[in-house]
C-alpha cells in the first residue's frame, strides 16, 4: 500500500507548547507540573479547537492521498495554523521521491438495466479515468486461476468486469458501543497497577500484545482481509484488460451498511523495460479503470448474473494524473 503522509499533531503541538510556557514561567516551582496540567485542562475546556480543525481537514480539504493537490492544500493549511498558534519555524519538509500524485474529477456508476439501481462505489486511487461515460454488461470473472481464463476469452470485450468473490455479511444484534458494566467497573478499580519502574514503551508494549491477542481470538468469520497485490490478481487484471474490457468492478474486502474500503489499483500494462510497477510511480503504463463496489451490491449483482439475468452498468470516471512534483511532504513546525 502507498503511504499517506499525516499533518502534524495539533493537540501534541498545544500540549507541549503549555507545558513549556508553564515550566518556563515557573522553572524552579515545584507546582510547574500542577500548573501546566490546569493550563492544559483549561485549553480543552474553553478554549479548545480540536473540532474546528478535525472539520476543516475532513469536510473542507477532504481526503488527503499522497502526493495529491489535497495533500498539499492539507500541508500548508497546518503549516499557517501551527505559526498562527506561535509555533516557529513552521514549513513544508520533503520526503521521497514517492511517486506521482492522482485525484478525482468526476465520478459516477450505476445499473441501468433491467432496472436503474444507484450504487455506492468508489474508484480506486491512481485508477485511469474512462474518458468519457461507459454502459457495458456487467459480468462475472469467478477465477484467478489462469487455467481456467480461456472461458473468458473473445467475451469481455466493453463488458464491466466483476472479480472477487460475494463476501457474507452477517447480522448485528449487538450495539456498535455498550457502557461498561458494574463488574467492569469493579474490575478496572481492582486492577492492580504497573510494576513500580515499568516505561511508558513497556506499557505501550503489553497493550500492543494484548489487542493482538483480541484480533487473534476474534472470529475468523468476521476478520476482515485485505487483498494483496500477488501474481493471481495481477495476471487476472492483465487478462480482462487485454480483452478489451471497459473497467474492473471488485468486491469491498470490509464494511456494510454503505461503508466501503478502496485500495489502490492495479497495473495491467508494463514499462519499457518490463519492471513491475505501481499505479503511483512516474513511468506507471496506462491501466485499465477500476472501481470498489460496497458489498451489498457487489453481492446482489453477483446472484442477478449466476441467476441469467444480464444487468447493464453505466460508468463515468474522469480523473487527473499529477507529475510535476514527486516529493511527499510533512508539516513541521518547532516548540
Amino acid at each position: 500500500m502507498p503511504r499517506r503522509t499525516k499533518p502534524f499533531c495539533f493537540a501534541c503541538a498545544i500540549v507541549a507548547t503549555i507545558a513549556a510556557n508553564a515550566s518556563a514561567q515557573s522553572p524552579t516551582n515545584d507546582s510547574a507540573p500542577a500548573k501546566a496540567m490546569q493550563m492544559i485542562k483549561e485549553e480543552s475546556e474553553r478554549r479548545s479547537e480540536v473540532m474546528k480543525t478535525l472539520s476543516h481537514l475532513t469536510d473542507v480539504i477532504g481526503p488527503r492521498l499522497t502526493a495529491s493537490p489535497n495533500m498539499k492544500r492539507a500541508n500548508e493549511w497546518t503549516r499557517d495554523r501551527l505559526a498562527a498558534w506561535g509555533l516557529s519555524n513552521a514549513h513544508l519538509e520533503a520526503w521521497g521521491p514517492f511517486g506521482r500524485g492522482w485525484s478525482l474529477k468526476r465520478f459516477s456508476m450505476q445499473v441501468v438495466e433491467p432496472r436503474c439501481i444507484p450504487l455506492i462505489a468508489f474508484p480506486k486511487a491512481w485508477s485511469d479515468g474512462t474518458e468519457g461515460p461507459v454502459v457495458g454488461e456487467a459480468v462475472y470473472f469467478d477465477t484467478t486461476d489462469p487455467q481456467e481464463f480461456d472461458k473468458f476469452k473473445g467475451k469481455l470485450k466493453g463488458k464491466i468486469v466483476l472479480v472477487g468473490k460475494p463476501r457474507p455479511l452477517h447480522t448485528k444484534f449487538e450495539p456498535q458501543a455498550s457502557r461498561l458494566t458494574d463488574t467492569d467497573l469493579l474490575k478496572k478499580a481492582n486492577a492492580v497497577g504497573p510494576a513500580p519502574g515499568l516505561s511508558r514503551m513497556m506499557l505501550a508494549l503489553m497493550a500492543g500484545q494484548e489487542r493482538a491477542r483480541d484480533r487473534k481470538n476474534a472470529d475468523p468469520s468476521k476478520r476482515p482481509t485485505r487483498p494483496r497485490n500477488t501474481p493471481a490478481r495481477r495476471s487476472r487484471a492483465k487478462f480482462i484488460a487485454d480483452e478489451g474490457a471497459a473497467a474492473i468492478i471488485d468486491n469491498s474486502f470490509a464494511g456494510d451498511g454503505g461503508t466501503l474500503f478502496v485500495d489502490a489499483s492495479l497495473v495491467t500494462g508494463e514499462t519499457a523495460d518490463g519492471a513491475l510497477s505501481r499505479s503511483w510511480d512516474e513511468d506507471a503504463p496506462k491501466s485499465i479503470p477500476q472501481v470498489t463496489l460496497a458489498t451489498e451490491y457487489f453481492n446482489s449483482l453477483v446472484r442477478m448474473i449466476e441467476q441469467g439475468e444480464k444487468p447493464t452498468l453505466a460508468l463515468d470516471l474522469a480523473v487527473e494524473f499529477h507529475d510535476q512534483d514527486l516529493m511527499g511532504y510533512n508539516t513541521v513546525a518547532e516548540i
